[in-house]
């Protein structure tokens, strides 16, 4: 092994296996030969593995190509250390692990010409394995692309990655910096305008020409045309006069530039062959999900936007807001795209972008607040940015996943509340984690769970000791439900002067403090990028279980304690099938028995408390409503297309079911606006359901695309799938929610108890189940962290970052009752000690 010295250095004379047993991702794909015998053992096959060569594999193949660039990549990229000699692990059979085998050696120093032999000894082996298993070329090179993508700078800098030749791929750090500052200003705005919706939606505004589009194609034809052979260019032109110059001074060459200009955008069809800049899908997305919208300000005028538009969908954009000039302009383009400000004056434009530095200070005139970032596309000639610009080279960001991760922090949970938060093409979901699954025994699992009790009873008597004292009994309550582990949000949406209000009723008559809250609706396991499973984990349970803490920290300084009501929620809104929710709500309630049953709290189905202190009638009343509620939502919305333009059709869809459905909130019920519902839906529809993983994540990585010309066809087809699912379930989701409102059925369902909520909103106690989780335990899996503390995440990031699944008899065999780091397991068992630390999480 190797290193490199732009890297963080392991402790000198490390040895690899030392490495394989603390960095979870060379765990899952390597291993080291001891006496012909691969270490660490294979989980699934143990010591009954053997090394061969390449040609001593007889299956299995398909899976190397993958783990070998993986291996490369990581020990390269985050040690700064190479390949030497590898060899693959196989089964008696002859069946390939998925685990590649090297030498147990020492790191040494790595340098250049070493790194290029080793990615050119890493291409012909991975062309080798490829051809073993039957898969065409260009597969293996799309692996090999995969893999070598998004590289530290300094370690591409290897292998002249600036060259754009071969799969070495890198951003510039800078650029990076400049595109998450953009993006972390859109999300600071877009939570300014959710409390105060007067205030403009955030925006960012994107140049076309050499900026979001690139004409490389048009600028080598006009090269052409104009007598240059660009194949000997060390860079091409741009139209941009001082560009031009600048070109022409490094060329020493004499060419027409009118001449060049009119082959370059003349016929006007040609503007179909640009493309657009990497990573612009992704930004735009990005911008959309922080709460924002890309604008387009361009130079080109009005005659062209068909021209435009087609070149944009190759991106996904479509119907995208853009401000052209007019076909009779006269007057320079600078001026003219200051004055083109004013169609956007409905927007808080964030951040503009712009190749051209007089475009840049003309509109900076006008937009004092935003952020001016200069476009260099690569290969082109560029003027300076004399404006002091930051310059960026496309919209790329360097993904948080496994792959890109700098330093062994790994396993490490994503903490992203959504989906669309992940960058889920980059994400690796293969099965090596599947093949590293542990079990847990009864006992151990019964151990686990006592844990987890013990550990919460501890607490609350630890917070119950520790928390002040005073004459006001309702305060000290209020102090003990407001402690970190359980409260969300800020105490002012649910004040002490509103809990007095609420708590001295039943201090006065010394009962139990009624509670209750929604939860535990159903496992949405539906296109398994977020669980592996619908029933409910180790999640739910601990989720139990912290309820069960919040009442016994009470009943320390108050005896009678909370009376807690959970109202499951699964039928309420959507419709799921029976057996699902009969399934998740039996096993529930085995976990409830387990903290403790009623003695700690109620299960309760939602419709069926209803029933109960609204009445039947009431309830037929509310089914009778709801149909005719979908009905006149869909009326208001009859002409708009969710697959032909998106974003367009849920800004509409916003707008008219305001107009529809009238106040946002009436009796206790909150209404949300389209848009943000759709957007909490699409990522529980069943659409993608039965087609694996792997084709989910492809179709949720960037779910609004539907017109790149590179996206195959089956993905295509159920990206729109998930799309008209997903609007027709917001639709009913939304007619629920009305006739709720309409009816009361809030404030009858929870008035004179403490309402706890996920959500926090004013009126209402923040309450987190398990500490700082950011996702629900019905959206996610549950985790252990590397701490052994329980948490939730999806389970499409829990597979690329290490964790393998681990199951229990609790459960059974056909779903993982938790995911855990690879690092903690060995020979297929969960590590003695990290078991005995399972605990909460305190925040």
């Amino acid at each position: 092994m190797n290193k490199a010295a732009d890297q963080e250095k392991p402790t000198t004379g490390t040895l690899l296996s030392e490495l394989i047993e603390t960095d979870p991702i060379l765990r899952l794909h390597c291993a080291v030969e001891r006496d012909g015998v691969p270490y660490p053992d294979h989980p699934v096959h143990g010591r009954a593995t053997r090394v061969v060569d390449p040609d001593g594999i007889q299956a299995g193949a398909d899976v190397l190509p993958t783990s070998l660039a993986r291996v490369f990549r990581i020990g390269l990229d985050r040690y700064g250390i190479g390949m030497d000699d590898p060899r693959f692990e196989v089964t008696p059979g002859g069946r390939a692990t998925g685990r590649v085998v090297m030498p147990d050696v020492t790191v040494e120093e790595l340098d250049e010409a070493a790194a290029r032999r080793g990615l050119a000894e890493l291409t012909d082996m991975t062309m080798l394995l490829g051809r073993t298993a039957g898969m065409p070329a260009h597969a293996v090179q799309h692996i090999l692309e995969t893999e070598l993508r998004f590289l530290s700078p300094r370690a591409a800098s290897l292998f002249d990655a600036s060259s754009g030749e071969g799969p070495v791929h890198t951003v510039d750090a800078r650029q990076h910096v400049v595109l998450v500052e953009v993006l972390r200003r859109v999300a600071e705005r877009a939570r300014l305008r959710r409390d105060d919706p007067t205030i403009k939606a955030p925006a960012v505004m994107l140049d076309i020409d050499m900026c979001a589009l690139d004409p490389r194609a048009r600028v080598v034809h006009a090269l052409r045309a104009v007598g240059v052979d660009p194949n000997g260019l060390a860079a091409l032109p741009s139209y941009h006069r001082p560009a031009w110059d600048l070109w022409i001074q490094q060329a020493a060459a004499e060419i027409d530039y009118e001449a060049f200009c009119r082959a370059l955008f003349r016929p006007w069809e040609n503007l179909r062959w640009d493309t657009p800049v990497p990573g612009l899908a992704r930004f735009v997305w990005d911008v959309y999900d922080a709460g924002g919208r890309v604008v387009f300000n361009t130079g080109r005028r009005e005659r062209v936007r068909e021209h435009t538009e087609h070149a944009l969908a190759c991106a996904g954009i479509t119907g995208p807001r853009i401000a052209f000039l007019r076909n009779d302009r006269s007057r320079p383009v600078h001026e003219l795209k200051a004055e083109s400000l004013q169609a956007f004056a409905d927007l808080d434009i964030v951040a503009v972008f712009d190749d051209i530095c007089e475009n840049r200070q003309a509109m900076a005139k006008k937009l004092t607040d935003a952020l001016f970032v200069a476009v260099a596309l690569p290969g082109y000639v560029h003027e300076r940015p004399y404006d002091g610009a930051d310059v960026v080279r496309s919209f790329e960001t360097v993904p948080r996943c496994a792959r890109t991760a700098r330093a062994t922090r790994l396993p490490a949970l994503s903490h992203a509340n959504s989906l669309a938060e992940l960058p889920l093409a980059e994400m690796s979901v293969g099965s090596p984690a599947l093949e590293h699954a542990v079990w847990l025994s009864e006992r151990e699992s019964s151990d686990m769970v006592g844990t987890l009790l013990q550990g919460a009873e501890r607490a609350a008597i630890h917070t119950a000791e520790r928390a002040p004292r005073t004459d006001d009994l309702a305060a000290d309550i209020y102090y003990l439900l407001t402690r970190p582990q359980f409260r969300k949000g800020a105490r002012a949406a649910y004040s002490l002067s509103m809990a007095r209000r609420e708590i001295r009723p039943h201090l006065a008559d010394g009962a139990p403090i009624p509670i209750i809250t929604r939860g535990f609706p159903l496992k949405f396991h539906y296109n398994q990028l977020k669980t592996m499973g619908s029933l409910p984990d180790l999640s739910e349970l601990a989720a139990m279980v912290r309820l069960r803490e919040l009442q016994r920290t009470v009943q320390q300084v108050y005896p009678p304690g909370l009376a807690i009501t959970v109202l499951g929620d699964g039928n309420h809104f959507r419709p799921h099938p029976r057996s699902l929710l009969r399934a998740y709500r039996e096993k529930l309630l085995s976990y409830h028995a387990l903290v403790g049953g009623t003695e700690i709290l109620t299960i309760a189905d939602l419709n069926e408390v209803a029933e109960q202190r609204m009445g039947p009638l009431a309830m037929r009343r509310h089914a009778d409503l709801v149909p005719r509620r979908v009905a006149e939502i869909r009326d208001a919305l009859v002409g708009l297309d969710i697959c032909a333009t998106p974003v367009p059709a849920l800004e509409q869809a916003t707008l008219r079911t305001a107009g529809v459905i009238g106040d946002n909130r009436g009796a206790g019920t909150t209404m949300p606006n389209f848009e943000s519902l759709f957007r909490s839906l699409m990522y529980t529809v069943s659409a993608t359901q039965g087609h694996g993983i792997a084709f989910a994540r492809h179709v949720y990585a960037d779910l609004f695309n539907l017109t790149d010309r590179a996206l195959p066809a089956p993905t295509a087809a159920e990206r729109r799938a998930v799309l008209v699912k997903a609007w027709h379930d917001t639709i009913q989701y939304m007619a629920v929610l009305w006739v709720d409102r309409d009816l009361g059925f809030d404030a009858a369902m929870f008035s004179n108890h403490i309402r706890l909520t996920p959500n926090p909103r004013s009126g209402c106690l923040g309450f987190t189940y398990l500490g700082g989780a950011s996702v629900l335990p019905w959206h996610g899996m549950a985790a252990l962290d590397a701490l052994g503390r329980v948490s939730t995440d999806f389970a499409v990031s829990l597979l690329d970052q290490g964790f393998v699944p681990a199951y229990s008899t609790l459960l059974g065999p056909a779903q993982p009752w938790m995911m855990v780091p690879v690092t903690v397991t060995k020979g297929g068992r969960l590590h003695h000690g990290f078991r005995a630390a399972v605990r909460l999480r305190r925040r």
